[in-house]
């Protein structure tokens, strides 16, 4: 199959970082109305994209006209106009809008200032076919033929593909096959595949605890903390000379300096440092690693970032978190915001003074590792081991944990898109480490930062055991003949029950396990 990847992820399609995605219509251009309340500007120019080959059902996917550059591309396609007979109607339009959507990401990459964040593009589609295209009632059908084709016709062109799911019974079902066929995860070594299926051990268990730096939200566009920077000193007009000794200097340092020029502007209608930082890291889409680390379902996770990316992620994903310390007690998932938030730019920590500063946050930090992680297991995604934010935080963490648990496994895994045998002696009693290549060069930075995406979805894989397409209706067609006589005689069982056993203790217990398999709602 290539190098190509077609990754599974819950969320929203109209809040996902792509190059392009699928949007589903008919020859007529009727457009569903979710679609045209969520992405702004989409009616207007959906009727000046109007095509007589596409209205004549010659064409079967086409970009729409004079998008902006800095969105993800809509692909019309089209379902069949008077309704699906056979799954199979779908594998024209969904070939065909592999084919355009590769082509009108490259042309638009190239057209694009500066370098892409991903080696290659990534598409974006939803569970097409099942809405107004009529498939709905053979769902399972739709998600198996979607994913054996999207995996055909990425390799073929040479991108990268994630279904985007909202439904949790979609997303488990989806999951499940793609567990069935190993060449799934081909382009990760023995190694990597091993350590995945070592953290979906936690996560199984509920004691898999995301801590996400900076690198998670550049998937979307966000900065690095040394782009940050340098987007700062931009903006403060600083001289040739003054940049470059301020570069010189460590990234606190640099921070302190800027935060005093911007303090100089004060008063003149100028951004204050805390809001100029809230305003370059503000985005509202989030890419693959948000979007993967929040379809975990792990009830706790950690962040350094300002954004809110994982939080919007997080709610599209079904699990809304209560945002610690603004938000507690919402949700009873939550996410700890050690370093502030753009919705207060205020409590933003960036400069040596804040981080001096910040005690509340790590006496935060501490409290739920003895309340809450003692026995959880810490998984860093974002992070470079030179990141003094990540020597901070791990030194929190291993001086809350007993000594006695500070060996073994150890209480945390790092995720890293490079290492080198210095890393392993200095971090092996602190953590595990496990990067994503052995280069360390600039140049093979995206081509690692894809391999770790890659290896979230197999992680996000291994770690989801719901089974509650089981008993759903609509996804008989993708059960193997085992899973067929189980399910007929689950539901049986179900059929079988007398209201006096249905009311007993037992037969409770019994309905809500067919509900938690996707049997229709228990009787009252």
């Amino acid at each position: 199959m290539g190098e190509s990847h077609v990754f599974v992820t819950r969320g929203s399609l109209t809040n996902f970082a792509c190059d392009a995605w699928l949007l589903p219509t008919d020859r007529t251009y009727s457009i569903a109305s979710h679609w045209r309340s969520a992405v702004r500007g989409l009616e207007d120019a959906v009727q000046k994209s109007k095509d007589p080959g596409f209205a004549g059902g010659a064409v079967l996917a086409q970009p729409v006209h004079a998008w902006p550059a800095n969105e993800p591309l809509p692909v019309l396609t089209a379902v069949p106009y008077s309704g699906i007979s056979s799954v199979n109607e779908l594998i024209p339009p969904l070939r065909e809008f592999v084919c355009v959507a590769a082509d009108s990401a490259r042309r638009r990459r190239n057209e694009a200032r500066g370098e892409p964040s991903r080696p290659i593009p990534l598409l974006a589609m939803p569970l097409f076919g099942t809405g107004g295209g009529g498939a709905g009632l053979v769902k399972g059908d739709v998600i198996r033929l979607l994913l054996e084709e999207t995996r055909r016709a990425a390799a073929e062109a040479g991108v990268d593909v994630v279904l985007v799911l909202a439904n949790e019974k979609d997303f488990a079902l989806a999951q499940e096959l793609r567990k069935r066929d190993p060449e799934w995860w081909s382009p990760l070594d023995r190694e990597h595949q091993g350590q995945a299926a070592r953290l979906a051990g936690h996560a199984r268990d509920g004691k898999l605890v995301p801590f996400m730096g900076a690198g998670v939200s550049m998937s979307a566009g966000a900065p690095s903390w040394t782009d940050l920077l340098s987007a700062l000193a931009t903006a403060a007009h600083l001289s040739d000379s003054e940049r470059e000794s301020l570069e010189h200097r460590g990234h606190l340092d640099q921070a302190s300096i800027l935060r005093s020029i911007y303090e100089e502007r004060a008063g003149r209608g100028a951004l204050t440092f805390n809001q100029a930082i809230a305003e370059l890291v503000e985005l509202k889409r989030y890419g693959l690693a948000p979007a993967l680390l929040a379809s975990l379902g792990s009830r706790e996770a950690i962040t350094l970032n300002y954004d809110e990316l994982f939080e919007i992620a997080s709610g599209d994903a079904g699990v809304p978190r209560s945002v610690i310390p603004d938000g507690a007690g919402e949700h009873d998932d939550w996410l700890l915001k050690l370093h502030g938030s753009v919705t207060d730019p205020e409590s933003i920590v960036l400069t040596r003074d804040d981080y001096l500063g910040f005690s509340t946050s790590r006496n935060a930090l501490s409290a739920l590792v003895k309340a809450t992680l003692m026995t959880q297991h810490l998984l860093f995604v974002g992070f470079g081991l030179t990141d003094d934010h990540f020597h901070e935080i791990l030194h929190d963490v291993k001086q809350a944990l007993p000594k006695e648990s500070r060996t073994g496994e150890g209480p945390a895994t790092a995720l890293m898109l490079s290492t080198d045998p210095l890393d392993e002696r200095m971090w092996s009693d602190q953590l595990n480490l496990v990067p994503m290549s052995t280069e360390s060069r600039k140049e093979f930075i995206p081509s690692s930062g894809r391999t770790l995406e890659i290896f979230l979805d197999l992680l996000v894989a291994l770690s989801t055991d719901s089974h509650s397409y089981l008993l759903a209706e609509g996804y008989e067609g993708a059960l193997t003949e085992p899973e067929k006589s189980l399910r007929e005689a689950l539901l049986d069982i179900g059929k079988r029950l007398t209201d006096g056993e249905a009311q007993s203790s037992g037969g409770t217990r019994l309905r809500e396990m067919l509900a938690e398999l996707g049997a229709p709602t228990p009787r009252s």
